[in-house]
């Protein structure tokens, strides 16, 4: 059952602002009906409080954050086309991340608004061409690394120019309440064609099962390690 913000906020026991905060930074999912936030009762269910591990970051923020971490890893290249404040900034979240007791934590905090996420339904025949669309970029639970493809959703990112014209093409609607949406998009500006596992970990452990949340801790650890 379909639950509106006042109704999770009393079955959670908190008030009204802490419960459109935990689902506007996606700790529970949620989805927008006719402008209003409404939650299912299973994903209700699945949260488990405390506190946020760090304040998240601006959508700018983020992505310099994501797009450094890789370069860290592979090159010891230092950021470009920050300030020296951002740079410092930067910098001192990366290592914060490095020395984090638990850095997926932390991660899925500071990323928390990297992206608009939208959830959706599609043709469950038209999944297969939808993931191949040049626009799209496969993360999460449907990206090879995950180890967790499945043919009967789509999580991917998607350029904030492109959305329109894609939900266009492939006929996408906005999932019904209490309905499981089949396709979940990340908008945001500028997404690179290779997505940092960085994100990809972030992307895994906003889903409540345990293969998930061991897939996205397995990438966040073998890249923060291999830096």
């Amino acid at each position: 059952m379909p639950l509106s913000i006042p109704e999770l906020a009393k079955r959670l026991n908190i008030n009204e602002s802490r419960a459109r905060l935990l689902v506007q930074s996606g700790r529970i999912r949620g989805q927008r009906v006719g402008g209003r936030w409404v939650v299912d009762e299973l994903d209700a269910a699945q949260y488990r409080p405390g506190g946020p591990a760090g304040r998240p970051l601006s959508e700018r923020s983020a992505w310099q954050l994501l797009l450094y971490a890789p370069n860290q890893a592979i090159s010891g290249m230092d950021p470009v086309d920050l300030s020296p404040v951002e740079k410092h900034r930067l910098i001192q979240r990366w290592h914060r991340l490095l020395e984090a007791p638990d850095p997926l934590r932390l991660a899925s905090s500071l990323l928390a608004n990297r992206a608009e996420k939208v959830e959706l339904s599609s043709s469950p025949a038209d999944l297969p061409e939808l993931r191949e669309d040049p626009r799209v970029r496969p993360s999460g639970v449907s990206h090879p690394e995950s180890g967790l493809l499945s043919s009967s959703e789509l999580e991917a990112y998607v350029n904030r120019k492109d959305f329109d014209a894609l939900i266009k093409d492939w006929f996408l609607v906005a999932a019904r309440a209490g309905q499981r949406p089949n396709v979940v998009l990340h908008v945001a500006d500028n997404v690179p064609d290779e997505l940092p596992p960085l994100l990809i970990a972030a992307d895994l452990a906003e889903r409540p099962g345990v293969r998930e949340q061991d897939a996205a801790r397995e990438i966040l650890r073998s890249h923060l390690h291999a830096s």
